[in-house]
């Protein structure tokens, strides 16, 4: 929880070196929970082999990998200025200064993903680290934001774990052969739609969380396919999350309204 709260704020604090660092260090913020959730649920599976370092190489040599082609192909495309296809990663790399209202907000959204994580684990609850996501996802800089990104999320969070449910029946009567078939078909299925994942973000973010999430279910639900109640709580936690993050940014907003009332009454 306290490193949690630690990672959370620093990466909210990066907002003062520009929107790309921010962004960057936002997903790096979600890649540690990510990283977080999967290591404890191979710390509580007994039949389950992490291979740590075996996992650690491979992820760093695919990065090395992946930011040396970016590296070339930056070579043959030169340095010229190119528009950022996703929103997330925008090319503004102008300072701001570290205002009261920025400490504020990174620390109130540092202490809310911190509650989340201390939930998710001091609880021990069966995917939980779904909520400390949602929650992390919803939270957008304006309290409208977040409530449009909160309800689209919740929407296509449902509609994806249905289809996920739907398409898990398949191989739940199946065995031998015709199960390892079916595994491996749901495999490239998942593969098509986290391709595609992208494309949809574009024109609906509804049905972009609704495609994410059923590929990622499914991925994850391969090896136990009748085990309907992940999905569930997967669901569940992520309504919590997303509430909890609506919530935050409800609070974060009636106090930036109440410190402006007090300013403006100031006299000059």
């Amino acid at each position: 929880m306290l490193v949690s709260f630690g990672v959370t704020l620093t990466a909210s604090l990066a907002a003062v070196f520009g929107a790309r660092r921010f962004a960057t260090a936002l997903l790096l913020n979600l890649w540690f929970v990510l990283s977080l959730g999967h290591g404890f649920s191979f710390h509580h599976a007994a039949h389950i082999t992490s291979h740590l370092w075996a996992q650690v190489v491979a992820w760093a040599g695919g990065s090395a990998l992946w930011i040396a082609v970016l590296l070339l192909g930056r070579l043959i495309h030169g340095r010229g200025a190119r528009s950022r296809p996703v929103p997330e990663l925008p090319g503004d790399t102008s300072r701001r200064p570290l205002t009261s209202r920025l400490v504020a907000f990174a620390t109130v959204r540092a202490v809310a993903l911190a509650g989340t994580v201390a939930l998710a684990f001091g609880l021990n609850l069966s995917h939980g680290y779904w909520m400390t996501i949602a929650a992390m996802v919803a939270m957008k800089p304006s309290l409208e934001q977040t409530t449009l990104v909160a309800s689209q999320r919740l929407v296509g969070a449902g509609i994806g774990s249905a289809a996920a449910i739907v398409l898990l029946l398949i191989p739940a009567g199946e065995h031998g052969r015709q199960l390892y078939t079916v595994e491996r078909g749901f495999e490239v299925v998942a593969l098509v739609l986290l391709m595609h994942g992208v494309a949809f973000y574009f024109w609906n973010y509804t049905l972009y969380t609704a495609v994410i999430a059923a590929a990622v279910l499914l991925l994850v639900d391969i090896p136990h396919p009748s085990d309907y109640a992940a999905e569930g709580y997967r669901v569940l936690w992520t309504v919590c999350g997303v509430g909890i993050g609506a919530l935050t940014m409800l609070l974060a907003a009636l106090l930036a309204r109440r410190t402006a009332t007090k300013e403006a009454g100031q006299p000059s």
